[in-house]
């Protein structure tokens, strides 16, 4: 659904995103797990290039606690990734028949393991807490070398790597409501809230430059080593979130939601007091459909999903916002009561004016629900 869950949940998947949600996990014990691969081709005006990424995306456990009244919740995300490598040659000013070219490379990201509950407070409406400790690490590195055709020109080579490992606790909270339309239908209005508390997260950056320089003609001569370690933390921003849906049950849904961060405030070691950060937003909408879920057709207990999302990301680049559109399409496979999702998105990041970098991503998903009756007493006649 274009990753629609503020403000929509359903009795056979886990709600990541509003931990209040939980409370309508009624009867089964859920477990899902998803990875997922990438396909990017990133454009300038005068090159292109193609990289490839995958690997894990969610991990997690739901249970009853209280049957339609508490939930719970515990997994393994990623928070956030790093992965690019960039070559770009530039002419260098002033020096006719020289050129300097640059590889950027970045690899690494951060990922939380988390507790979360959910509570049905009075009828419908539900609030729910997490709890997550976020760790991880990130590697950037810059190579530049610097030539001329000029036999008498000296030529060098330029190296800065960065490595920043961080590890923290992170605390966020949720609201739900649930109104019931009709109740033989089974049809429903739902809304939600969520908001992710500002934190320090405890950091530890090293990192290193070097240079080496050509001064005969022939091999590479180190001139220059520098490596310092730093302690330190970066400001997170706190992030609010709504969202809203309207369904029926093993049916339908459709929904929407938004999500606000102010990357304004984000600090770094760098950073100061100006992180060059703007305030950023995601909207997403979206819908499912399931043409008939007690029928003996497998087709007709297929779930549909389709969605869209535009998101303005926090970057600022040449005086340029960086902005994301994107289109999804999904399906879920019964299995019983469990189920098998694939899912399929399209989308572009940025663009190719004013040098900058355009990213196209096509990306697909795989992941499987499974759903038990665990912790449930039976009676035997």
């Amino acid at each position: 659904m274009g990753g629609v869950g503020i403000g929509n949940t359903h009795p056979l998947f886990i709600s990541i995103q509003n931990p209040a949600l939980l409370a309508y996990n009624a009867y089964y014990t859920t477990a899902i797990a998803g990875l997922s691969v990438e396909s990017r081709r990133l454009a300038t005006t005068e090159t292109q290039d193609r990289l490839s990424s995958g690997g894990f995306d969610y991990l997690a456990v739901a249970f009853p606690l209280l049957k339609y009244k508490i939930g719970f919740n515990i997994g393994l995300a990623p928070y956030s990734t790093v992965s690019y490598r960039l070559l770009a040659t530039d002419p260098v000013q002033g020096l006719p028949n020289s050129r300097s070219t640059a590889l950027y490379e970045g690899s690494g990201g951060l990922t939380q393991a988390y507790a979360a509950t959910g509570v049905n407070i009075y009828k419908g409406l539900t609030a729910g807490v997490r709890v997550s400790y976020l760790f991880g690490n990130i590697s950037e590195q810059i190579s530049t070398t610097f030539s001329s055709d000029s036999v008498s020109a000296a030529g060098y080579a330029a190296n800065f790597s960065q490595r920043s490992n961080y590890s923290d606790i992170l605390f966020s909270g949720g609201l739900g409501y649930r109104k019931e339309l009709n109740k033989e239908k089974q049809t429903y209005l739902m809304a939600g809230f969520t908001y992710e508390l500002e934190t320090d997260i405890d950091a530890n950056l090293t990192f290193s430059k070097w240079r080496q320089q050509n001064v005969t003609g022939g091999s590479f001569l180190v001139s220059d080593t520098l490596a310092k370690n730093y302690n330190g933390s970066l400001l997170l921003p706190a992030a609010i979130g709504f969202g809203a849906s309207f369904g029926r049950l093993y049916s339908f849904a459709v929904g929407a939601d938004i999500r606000m961060q102010n990357w304004e405030r984000y600090r770094d070691f760098e950073s100061g007091a100006d992180s060059g950060l703007g305030n950023s937003y995601r909207i997403a909408a979206g819908g499912e459909w399931t043409p008939n879920y007690v029928s003996r057709n497998y087709f007709s207990r297929v779930t549909y999903r389709t969605g869209v999302q535009v998101e303005k990301t926090p970057f600022l680049v040449n005086g340029e916002e960086i902005n994301e559109f994107g289109i999804n399409f999904g399906l879920t496979l019964p299995v019983g009561a469990s189920g098998v999702h694939t899912s399929f998105s399209l989308g572009q990041r940025g663009k190719t004016d004013n040098d900058l970098i355009r990213e196209r991503f096509f990306r697909i998903g795989l992941g499987v629900t499974l759903n038990e009756r665990w912790f449930e007493r039976y009676r035997y006649d």
